[in-house]
């Protein structure tokens, strides 16, 4: 459950933010990229300073930044990949 909400809500986020933005596909792919990067340092600090829980530093802390990173890079762009176009494009009226 906890690996689920830690993955999901950076997941959720990052296209909350990425789709309605409406940008080209290559500059949509990069911000995606930016925050999956920025994603397992919102996720510590949310979990270590914001809830309270006792956060040790750890050796494989890294590879764990690393992980959380890659996979939730990979599904957001993923999702991101099957959104109707409809959502991801703008109208040529301005609209």
């Amino acid at each position: 459950m906890t690996t689920t909400l830690v993955i999901g809500f950076p997941v959720l986020a990052i296209l909350f933010i990425v789709i309605p933005l409406k940008l080209k596909a290559s500059f949509s792919f990069l911000l995606i990229f930016a925050l999956g990067i920025a994603s397992p340092f919102a996720v510590d600090f949310v979990y270590c300073s914001v809830l309270g829980k006792e956060c040790k530093p750890d050796a494989l802390e890294a590879v764990g930044f690393l992980f959380l990173a890659i996979s939730v890079i990979i599904i957001s762009s993923a999702i991101y990949a099957f959104v109707p176009k409809k959502f991801k494009q703008r109208s040529i009226d301005g609209g």
